[in-house]
């Protein structure tokens, strides 16, 4: 077999592996490295994330820069901040003296992985802000880019309360329900010292004295503080706009993510026109290394598995005793492995409170983990997602925890976990949160057919199907299985069983007798009146009467909560659900 370049298999079809993991100083990163034709260059990238919801949706964004600079000659580095996404959680609560520390230490990581003195530091949103004051106090930064940058605090507190209400009636939560604290947003709770030390916070008060080369590139709809701008003029520092393009529908048209490549493409060719591009990077100090990282009842590691090492996840073990039961817990389309609200990271160490192990992981396209040439970039109710998650019980299997395993999914990835539960007795657990469907119908992810008519009525269809962003076949089937959906309800009252024809009860019914069979522990949990139970109640009945004949299956619901689970309440419901299941599999008493 041919060698491999770091990043890339020269094998036909296989790809890119994931970053490399690497934990350094209590934090934990992904380190890309140069993979292009040619020497490594003279300079990296250190990404800053931004926080809460955004973080959520641009996750896969950071993740293709990456890979676009590596295949550039490139390296970079990106790491969750103190507190956030699979970081851990600090006892006394994160604040930005944590996350300044955080990027000190990541910069000097960078340098050491590379090779490389200078580095330009890439942030987005209030990590933006951040950048903008290490910069200020840096010597080493090569150059500076702001993408959609927070430079004060108070306002952008007052800006995520407006953001989370409006997230908050998406969903359809009640006032009741909701949670408040400032900076909270989709479930995200923003550390209680973060946000005091954000009402104070303004970037901009230091002088800026680097004469660096500063990529602005303001969201869409608003500009950079003039104010900013003369300051950086009146420092030496050379002034490049760009226009974030496609910023707007990365963070609203989540499911799937559309990536501002555009603006990818800008943004690397700002990169080769610096001086640092046209040199060398020296020999790296020191390898990329990974060590468990233990606090509490629990230690985490970061991993990658499959072939080529093309997935990204992270095993979470019980620091003292273990039960002998481990939890896979899926991705959805948009979450990626930390889960909506951060309910997988919370959930994998709440299980280890109880002796489970878990690996919670990104299946290919979702966050970081990479897209498999000849799939779709964003794969959905697809049998690869399956295969995935096959990977997942495999990597278990070669660490000695596969003993009992249990498969765990929301939404999307409840139906990837029924139909993995199907595969084989293997699986001895599965926990399908929200399922919309057993059996899926359609291609991908369907919209009503009102969003149909919209989309091919709007000017630039053609460029829209030359570009991927409509896919003609899938979007056929799915009108189609639509107009047959809605005929057999018109006609359900004459003809009661058209409703279960078309939505496959027989089919449905059958992979329930074979996971009862099988012996396999099924758990069904629902948000009560999620509109995903629609397919269940004609699967099964209006009282679910037609579940009795499966021995092994549970049916929970959890008041009070939106199809994402976002109240604190009622993500605790599905933890001690989980939990419970988990015990029972061990054969222990809660």
């Amino acid at each position: 077999m041919e060698a491999a370049v770091e990043g890339h298999d020269l094998r036909e079809g296989v790809g890119l592996s994931a970053s490399q993991p690497v934990v350094y100083e209590g934090l934990t990163g992904c380190f890309t490295a140069a993979c292009g034709a040619g020497d490594p260059r003279g300079m990296a990238v250190l990404f800053l994330s931004p926080w809460g919801l955004e973080e959520l949706l641009t996750r896969k964004f950071y993740r293709y820069l990456a890979e676009r600079f590596a295949a550039n000659g490139i390296a970079s580095l990106r790491f969750d901040f103190p507190g956030t996404a699979n970081a851990l959680d600090e006892p006394a609560g994160c604040g930005l003296a944590s996350w300044r520390d955080a990027i000190e230490s990541s910069a000097d990581e960078l340098r050491a992985l590379c090779g490389v003195s200078r580095i330009v530091v890439l942030g987005q949103g209030l990590g933006a802000g951040l950048a903008y004051e290490f910069a200020a106090g840096s010597r080493d930064t090569a150059a500076l880019a702001l993408l959609a940058p927070v430079f004060k605090g108070r306002g952008y507190l007052r800006e995520l309360k407006l953001w989370s209400k409006f997230v908050d009636d998406g969903l359809g939560l009640r006032p009741e329900d909701r949670d408040s604290e400032p900076g909270t947003i989709a479930g995200i709770g923003m550390p209680e010292k973060l946000a005091s030390d954000l009402k104070g916070f303004n970037a901009t008060e230091r002088d800026f004295r680097p004469q660096i080369p500063v990529l602005l590139a303001p969201r869409p709809e608003l500009e950079i503080d003039p104010a900013v701008t003369e300051k950086l003029k009146s420092s030496g520092c050379a002034l490049q706009n760009a226009v974030y393009r496609d910023y707007n529908v990365l963070l609203t048209d989540a499911s799937p993510p559309v990536l501002p490549v555009a603006f990818a493409d800008a943004l690397v060719e700002w990169l080769k026109s610096l001086p640092e591009w046209h040199t060398q990077a020296a020999k790296p100090s020191r390898a990329p290394d990974v060590v468990p990282l233990v606090c509490g009842s629990f230690r985490e590691t970061p991993l990658r598995f499959g072939e080529n090492n093309r997935l990204a996840g992270i095993l979470c073990e019980p620091v003292d005793r273990f039960i002998g039961v481990t939890v896979v817990i899926l991705s959805t389309s948009y979450d990626y492995q930390i889960g909506w609200g951060r309910m997988n990271v919370q959930l994998a160490r709440r299980l280890a409170e109880a002796g489970v192990a878990t690996l919670r992981f990104d299946s290919a396209g979702i966050g970081d983990s990479p897209p498999v040439p000849g799939r779709k970039a964003q794969v959905l109710y697809d049998d690869s997602q399956i295969e995935d998650a096959e990977l997942a019980y495999e990597a278990l299997k070669s660490l000695g925890l596969a003993e009992k395993v249990m498969v765990v999914g929301r939404c999307s990835g409840a139906y990837t976990a029924f139909q993995a539960a199907l595969r084989g007795p293997h699986w001895k657990g599965c926990i399908s949160i929200n399922p919309y469907a057993f059996h899926w119908r359609f291609i991908g992810l369907p919209h009503p057919l009102k969003e149909y008519w919209t989309k091919f009525t709007e000017p630039g269809l053609v460029a829209r199907i030359r570009d991927g962003r409509i896919d003609l076949k899938a979007a056929a089937v799915n009108i189609l299985v639509r107009l047959i959906d809605r005929a057999a309800q018109y006609c359900g009252g004459i003809f009661p069983g058209l409703p279960k024809i078309t939505r496959r009860n027989r089919k449905v019914h059958q992979a329930f007798r074979k996971l009862a069979d099988m012996g396999t522990r099924l758990t069904i949990v629902y948000s009560e009146g999620d509109e995903a139970m629609d397919t269940f109640l004609i699967n099964f009945g209006s009282n679910a009467e037609g579940l009795a004949t499966f021995p092994n299956t549970r049916l929970h619901f959890i008041p009070n909560a939106d199809h994402n689970l976002t109240p604190s309440p009622a993500r605790e419901k599905l933890f001690g659900i989980v939990e419970e299941e988990a015990l029972a599999l061990a054969g222990t008493e809660s």
